[in-house]
């Protein structure tokens, strides 16, 4: 699976897509969706991806939370 990823970073495949193909690959099968996006954000190739999801869901989580709304 490390040479698909290699290869869909390596063609600048967007990382939804990624999922997508790579989620196929394993067969579409129940909880395929989220092991596909494992592999795909912990991909060498993928460093910057995974560390700008990782910022978009702290953020998330911070603006969820009590203090944040000034609850």
């Amino acid at each position: 699976m490390e040479v698909v990823q290699r290869l869909l970073a390596r063609r600048r495949v967007d990382v939804t897509d990624a999922v997508l193909a790579t989620y196929e690959l394993l067969g579409a099968a129940p909880g395929a969706l989220g092991d596909a996006k494992a592999i795909v954000l912990t991909s060498p190739g993928r460093r910057r991806e995974l560390l700008v999801h990782q910022q978009v869901v702290e953020a998330l989580e911070q603006s969820e939370s009590p203090t944040a709304a000034g609850r």
